[in-house]
């Protein structure tokens, strides 16, 4: 459902408003925005609630506005006025007000979502592992790959319905999806939490913590908070932290701002769909890649090579933007094309890799932790925000597309993202640095030598000559 909605709410908007990407780039930056204020408030509630409890509410929570979108998105989708080109979201009362009805539930649900991720993959997944760092990568990978394989499935879903069929029905249909998924999902996360007595330890012990702590009131939140925030700070992983969360300051991926880019090309679902699906399968196959990198040359040394590998693989999607990129309503040609996706494709498996082994790292630094969810949430959205702000751009991705909301200028805020993905890889060294004393595996002293005697031995075998 998530991965679902997450698609097709964008792909709906593009629909309503074709030739700019301003009304997906409202819709994110105000969803973001909201995950980015309010995220910090669901960590604590998942440290200081029932886990089971505040999963269930989510879940529901999560479904009703999926359906509020859906509804919303249904009635511009009967309206015929938003069909002109040169429509905009907020031409009539009716169409603002569904517009913004859109962005709440977008709201709602990416904040719920977040809730679900730091209490399922952050807390119970650490739970479970109990202390193993082989069992710890084995979930995080299954996960991961959980997660990926419905990045795959949910936009082709989407796709067979929007082409066998329409827009309306697809919009009615996924609605009655969520509605079914919910009454799964409630089931099936009951079953999930009484398998794993680790996880009610786990609550008992933090409930029985809470009981001898002092309550806070609204000034003490706040010091707590700021306390957070230096503790945070001064772990290694801090650096860490910041290199993935400035892989995520990109328009380069097939979220919306992308979506529209390559629809106002003229590229059709199924093709979008099936794109979208190759990356999927590219980052599934970064998670086969990172257990073994990470055996071979260890967990810090395997992110690096991820993170780099990402770098040199998004050099040919920026190339494509700006040599040979076709105008607004036209295709590229296949050259182009192949750069394009191909690039993209490749990036994924370092991407994913990456962030296999930078969520490891995070957790075994604050496994031990009293309020690891509280820290780990700081991660997720909240350490985005405040590293964007600090440099004065606010919410980048999305600031960036709505003042570049002509698809002609999508190429300069890819590359604004490329040079983000950059300062996160030169980052991820200094955590290198920190974590092993230095960066190449060989000093140079070392391999300066090594290079000398091999270049001796190749000169004096070249001086051989069989008679």
């Amino acid at each position: 459902g998530l991965r679902t909605a997450e698609f097709a709410v964008y792909l709906f908007l593009v629909t309503l408003f074709p030739n700019t990407l301003l009304p997906a780039s409202i819709y994110g930056f105000a969803t973001t925005g909201s995950a980015i204020l309010l995220s910090g408030w669901a960590g604590r509630l998942v440290d200081e609630h029932h886990n089971l409890g505040i999963v269930r509410a989510s879940i529901v929570t999560i479904k009703l506005a999926a359906c509020t979108m859906y509804s919303g998105t249904l009635t511009l989708l009967y309206r015929p006025q938003v069909d002109a080109p040169s429509a905009s979201p907020w031409t009539t009362p009716l169409a603002s007000g569904m517009f913004a009805l859109i962005i709440l539930g977008g709201c709602v649900h990416n904040l719920s979502g977040v809730t679900i991720s730091v209490a399922v993959e952050r807390d119970w997944i650490t739970s479970i592992a109990g202390g193993s760092s082989a069992h710890l990568t084995t979930l995080n990978t299954y996960m991961r790959r959980i997660d990926l394989l419905c990045k795959l499935v949910a936009p082709l879903f989407v796709s067979l319905l929007t082409t066998a069929a329409s827009y309306r029905f697809a919009a009615i249909f996924l609605c009655a999806v969520e509605v079914a998924c919910m009454f799964f999902e409630l089931i099936w996360i009951e079953i999930s939490y009484r398998r794993f007595p680790a996880l009610g330890d786990t609550q008992r012990a933090r409930e029985t913590a809470r009981r001898h702590a002092s309550q806070d009131d609204e000034l003490g939140r706040v010091k707590s908070l700021l306390r957070d925030w230096h503790e945070f700070s001064q772990y290694p992983i801090f650096l860490s932290s910041i290199a993935i969360s400035c892989l995520y300051l990109t328009v380069l991926s097939f979220d919306g701002t992308m979506l529209s880019y390559f629809k106002a090309h003229a590229y059709s679902d199924p093709f979008l769909a099936g794109m979208r699906g190759l990356n999927v399968i590219a980052g599934l196959a970064g998670t086969i890649a990172m257990p073994y990198l990470e055996r071979k040359v260890g967990l810090v040394r395997a992110g690096n090579w991820s993170i780099w590998s990402e770098v040199v693989c998004l050099l040919p999607v920026l190339i494509a933007l700006y040599v040979g990129a076709p105008s607004d309503g036209s295709r590229a040609p296949a050259w182009n094309a192949a750069l394009l996706f191909g690039g993209m494709m490749l990036s994924r498996i370092g991407l994913w890799a990456f962030d296999l082994c930078q969520l490891k790292e995070l957790q075994l630094a604050l496994a031990e932790h009293p309020r690891r969810n509280t820290l780990c949430v700081l991660l997720g959205y909240i350490l985005l925000s405040i590293h964007v702000l600090t440099e004065g751009r606010g919410p980048l991705k999305y600031i960036l597309t709505i003042i570049l909301s002509r698809p002609s200028q999508f190429k300069y805020a890819a590359l604004a993202s490329f040079i983000s993905v950059f300062a996160g890889a030169s980052t991820y060294l200094l955590y290198v640095k920190k974590e092993r004393g230095h960066v190449l595996h060989r000093s140079l002293g070392e391999i300066t030598p090594l290079l000398r005697k091999n270049t001796g031995l190749t000169m004096a075998a070249s001086l051989v000559r069989p008679v």
